[in-house]
């Protein structure tokens, strides 16, 4: 160790030169510019900011198609809703929107309304009958 560390000294700068060589060139091949990526926030040399770029540019076209998506689907709601709305007046008043059409969807639903209760009523109330006449008759026998 002693013999090797004696020619180290004599010839220094054979030793050190190449040794500065290795790390320049360590430093000029292993490192390369980077930056922080917009898309994922790590940082990225050049090949990899494209291909962020690409992965970002492909997530705008499938957000774009869903915004597509959307807004044909709204335009179809719209239009079932529409059509819903005109079969509504024309049912209302012969096809001609007005106040007559209106007072005859009021009186209309409020006269299926009170049919509609009636139903129900008689029904509660004969089960009502029925459940008294069960209630007798299972005391009568007892």
């Amino acid at each position: 160790m002693k013999d090797l560390w004696s020619w180290i000294e004599k010839n220094r700068f054979t030793v050190i030169l190449p040794v500065m060589g290795l790390i320049l060139w360590v430093v000029a091949v292993g490192c390369e510019p980077a930056t922080p990526s917009p898309f994922s926030g790590k940082l990225v040399n050049a090949e990899e900011l494209k291909i962020d770029f690409l992965a970002w540019q492909n997530q705008q076209e499938v957000i774009m198609e869903k915004f597509k998506f959307a807004e044909a689907d709204i335009a179809k709601q719209k239009a079932a809703w529409d059509e819903f709305t005109q079969v509504l007046l024309q049912l209302a008043s012969g096809s001609v929107a007005g106040w007559p059409g209106l007072l005859q969807i009021l009186l209309g639903g409020g006269i299926l309304g009170v049919v509609s209760d009636n139903i129900r009523k008689n029904g509660v109330i004969n089960g009502q009958k029925m459940s008294i006449k069960a209630t007798a008759k299972s005391t009568v026998t007892t």
